[in-house]
């Protein structure tokens, strides 16, 4: 699965690649989870992310959107859209402190 994203009107771009044959909506949440927590984004994005929970998406079709949330290294709330882009891609299309 490949994540794109852009957090806080900040674009990052990394990849992350589910190795299943076929992909479940379960299969995005969890990975867009793992993601968030990653030192991976935590380097790209200045902040370390934890608490990540994001909901299973209505679908695995191609521009279905899901919700995730999670909690900076400053204690604050965030909230982002992640967008599937395709069969194990997933975009992050918005990122900004809950409030």
């Amino acid at each position: 699965m490949t994540i794109r994203r852009a957090v806080a009107g900040t674009a990052f771009v990394g990849m992350i690649f589910l190795s299943a044959c076929s992909t479940t909506t379960k299969d995005f949440r969890d990975e867009a989870e793992k993601f968030l927590e990653s030192k991976d984004l935590a380097k790209e994005a200045g902040y370390t992310y934890t608490d990540a929970r994001c909901e299973v998406p209505t679908s695995t079709t191609i521009g279905s959107q899901f919700a995730c949330r999670a909690v900076d290294n400053d204690g604050d709330e965030w909230t982002f859209i992640a967008e599937i882009t395709g069969e194990r891609e997933i975009v992050f299309v918005s990122g900004e402190v809950a409030g």
